[in-house]
């Protein structure tokens, strides 16, 4: 391939795709300093006398590898940020070292619409009030892109709940996203809302018992 010939993203997405399925290389989100990280369960521990020393190298005005990453695992899951500033001589290329090498992953939100059995009970006709209040309970939408029509007036009810304010207008926008597999950093990218616009709506939802946050990596 000449040198000057730019490969067109089709092909460098397909090319992509083809190393994180042969196995050789991992797909890594877009790193932020107020993003979560933590010490990954399947990290290279059996390497970390060695890449100390690698580490060491590499970042001499850093601390050593087992000091921070004890740092990190250390106490509740803490964002990135606030490790930079326990360590103000940390480099910027450390993180996303850590990342492509292993040692640290991503621990992200995930959310599910959460159906109140009150919201249930107030979709239901009054002649069928009276078994349903006997039955009706508490659940969990698997996929709100795809909800049956009982499922859809279940969310449209929540909304309701949730008010008609911005935070209203913007649970129907993105309640398909609240599906347990959808991650916040995603949300976020793909419909370019605020992250103080997200934390607002998911509080706003969370007061009514409508939505279920998730961590994970």
């Amino acid at each position: 391939m000449a040198r000057d010939q730019k490969l067109s993203l089709p092909l460098v997405l397909s090319m992509a795709r083809d190393l994180i399925a042969l196995d050789i290389a991992r797909p890594i989100p877009p790193l932020k300093n107020r993003a979560t990280y933590l010490v990954s369960p399947i990290s290279p521990i059996n390497t970390l006398t060695f890449q100390s020393g690698t580490f060491k190298t590499r970042f001499p005005t850093a601390p050593p590898l087992p000091k921070l990453l004890s740092t990190i695992s250390s106490g509740p899951p803490r964002r990135w940020d606030m490790i930079v500033a326990q360590y103000p001589s940390l480099p910027d290329s450390v993180l996303p070292y850590l990342i492509r090498t292993g040692w640290l992953i991503q621990l992200s939100q995930f959310y599910f619409i959460r159906i109140p059995r009150e919201i249930k009970l107030e979709c239901i006709d009054a002649v069928d009030r009276k078994t349903a209040d006997a039955t009706a309970e508490d659940s969990i939408l698997v996929n709100p892109f795809r909800a049956s029509r009982e499922e859809v007036k279940w969310i449209k009810k929540l909304a309701e709940h949730v008010g008609d304010s911005r935070e209203g207008r913007m649970f129907n926008r993105l309640s398909k996203y609240f599906d347990g597999k959808s991650a916040k950093e995603n949300i976020l990218r793909r419909e370019e809302v605020g992250r103080s616009e997200l934390d607002g709506l998911i509080k706003a939802v969370q007061s009514i018992g409508g939505i279920v946050v998730a961590e994970h990596w």
